[in-house]
């Protein structure tokens, strides 16, 4: 597979053609898989009505990820606790530890509003982190949502410092649930190399993404 392109399928179809043991990073937010729609436009995800989704998934980042190397996957507090069951009982991922996002808005909720994000950091070996000032608790830009962008949008800012954190100039980072492609966007930002997959192409072409090459559906 060609780097510095983002794949456009169902990544769990794509991943097969990665070489095992050639991903420096995976930076991903899948779906969660609770067939929801988000925000005040009622925005959907593909592939969004099961959990297992993204945990059969996390099998296939494991043989693609290098020794000694992390994965940083995000999910919601409704899910956590599932998604972090199946990683214990059917992957050989070691959880790290956990980060929370916090926003500086509130989301929509009754009664209690949603102002953070957990990210969870698994670890294949033993990988060196770069940062003495990651904190576990992190502040980034607010997105501003609307009809256009992913409902599961991410800050750059945040993004680049798990890059910072996590990698080196060079290596080649993987997004398997890309959406408007913002990781991609920030390894061009930090010289890094990057691949990434997205099944539901209309969130890449809103985003202006169109600037990066799309790939088949094959993955080649």
């Amino acid at each position: 597979m060609e780097n510095n392109k983002i794949y456009q399928g169902d990544c769990l179809k794509i991943m097969p053609n990665i070489e095992s043991n050639s991903i420096d990073l995976i930076i991903t937010d899948p779906p969660y898989g609770d067939n929801v729609a988000y925000g005040f436009n009622n925005k959907t995800i593909q592939n969004n009505e099961n959990p297992l989704i993204n945990c059969n998934a996390l099998v296939e980042m494991y043989r693609i990820l290098k020794r000694n190397s992390s994965l940083y996957v995000f999910t919601n507090w409704k899910h956590y606790p599932f998604l972090t069951e199946f990683i214990i009982r059917y992957t050989k991922f070691k959880i790290r530890h956990l980060v929370v996002w916090e926003k500086h808005n509130f989301g929509l909720g009754w009664a209690f509003r949603h102002q953070y994000e957990l990210i969870l950091v698994l670890e294949k070996g033993k990988p060196k982190y770069n940062l003495k000032n990651f904190s576990d608790v992190q502040t980034a830009s607010h997105i501003n949502h609307n009809k256009m962008n992913h409902p599961h949008q991410k800050p750059i800012d945040l993004l680049s410092k798990i890059i910072l954190h996590s990698s080196k100039e060079g290596d080649l980072i993987l997004d398997p649930f890309a959406g408007s492609g913002s990781t991609c966007k920030a390894c061009n930002k930090l010289n890094r190399k990057w691949i990434g997959i997205e099944l539901d192409g209309r969130w890449l072409i809103n985003q202006n993404s169109a600037k990066f090459e799309i790939g088949g559906q094959n993955g080649k």
